[in-house]
């Protein structure tokens, strides 16, 4: 299951999760693509990265380099800088990129030729796509293949046609009992007494009725998503943290970044191994996937008082809330830039707007690490 399509069903599995499932369909996203190579993001402005080929660059002396300078780490504490990895050009299909990565893979590609360079920090990306007028259109791209990844799952059918219709046709019953007994019979008081209840009562349950509902295979999908969230968010009674996994944890990152759940997967790590204190540590065990090594970054900077460790709502946030919060603006941008005739229509597939909602989830005990990836 892709990023985005586990963070369209976590929503519809846990309607008040944290951030929006557009911000977190991007950033897990991306995330994802710099798991799978394609990119690379390190802290800090473009700027900060003059003579130095990013391309070709290692996280421990990037991060030796921030920590050896007060000003480079002050940088880093508040931007992101993105590299296209040469690979994108000479070997795509070898990426193995999903529907919605490849997309948001296009819309990257788009923003470095506008700045003319494959290396460019978020703060440049924003300025250079503010009116890009043809912007929405490739973001477009991206939700439409976010969309038919999750339809893709079959998780989901129309419910509550029926309750709907039945309502609808009590409002109207309402509204002409209501001319009735107020024109025709001039009883005012008749039409307070039943019109008008039974109007709010026809009017609340199409408020309240579901718009979908689970299969049978939704369930199994939402048993998973659910069951991995929770396993990330507080895995205390689990035996199996033996050897350091970077990898696996580096896909964690990815969906946690999808629930809205990267500060407390974060927080895990840190109970599940105090060691990612010591830079060292951290040099040595997790130098081989990047958005651990900087999570772990952040921790060490944090417990010696450093700016890059105290970045973002509260001290010591990840470092997937912390590309989070810098490129979430950058979506907000492009939708800002759309002409007036085009933002107006709405999102299709699984993207619903008020009403309803779903068909209760009986919930259900699975994740680890069998859960969606």
């Amino acid at each position: 299951m892709s990023p985005a399509a586990a963070a369209a069903l976590i929503t519809d599995v846990m309607p008040g999760i944290q951030g929006s499932r557009d911000d977190r369909q991007m950033t897990s996203t991306l995330l994802s693509l710099v798991t799978k190579g394609a990119v690379a993001i390190y802290p800090g402005s473009a700027a900060g990265y003059r003579g130095f080929d990013l391309s070709r660059a290692d996280c421990v002396s990037i991060g030796q380099l921030i920590a050896s300078d007060p000003r480079r780490e002050a940088d880093a504490a508040g931007m992101c800088t993105l590299v296209i990895m040469p690979r994108v050009y000479t070997d795509r299909a070898g990426l193995q990129l999903c529907r919605s990565e490849s997309a948001l893979l296009d819309v990257l590609l788009r923003a470095s030729e506008r700045i003319g360079l494959p290396v460019f920090d978020f703060g440049q990306m924003q300025a250079a796509l503010k009116d890009w007028r043809q912007g929405y259109a490739w973001l477009r791209g991206f939700e439409d293949a976010c969309n038919a990844e999750y339809q893709a799952l079959h998780a989901t059918v129309p419910a509550g046609v029926g309750a709907r219709m039945l309502g609808g046709a009590a409002m109207i019953a309402s509204w002409l009992t209501a001319f009735i007994y107020t024109a025709a019979v001039g009883q005012i008081a008749l039409a307070l007494v039943i019109s008008l209840p039974l109007l709010f009562a026809a009017t609340f349950a199409v408020a309240i009725s579901p718009r979908q509902a689970f299969t049978a295979q939704g369930e199994a999908y939402a048993d998973q998503v659910g069951g991995l969230m929770r396993y990330m968010e507080d895995f205390s009674e689990f035996g199996d943290r033996g050897v350091f996994d970077t990898v696996l944890w580096g896909r964690y990152m990815v969906y946690a970044a999808a629930f809205g759940i990267s500060d407390k997967l974060m927080e895990q790590m840190e109970r599940a191994y105090p060691q990612l204190a010591d830079p060292e540590w951290a040099n040595v065990h997790t130098s081989n996937d990047s958005l651990v090594y900087w999570s772990a970054r952040r921790r060490a900077t944090r417990a010696r008082g450093g700016a890059f460790g105290m970045h973002g709502m509260h001290a010591g946030g990840s470092f997937g809330s912390m590309v989070s919060n810098s490129f979430s603006s950058v979506g907000s941008t492009i939708r800002g830039a759309m002409p007036q005739s085009s933002s107006s229509g709405g999102h299709s597939g699984s993207r619903r707007s008020g009403g309803g909602g779903f068909k209760g989830h009986s919930g259900g005990s699975g994740g680890g690490r069998g859960g969606a990836r």
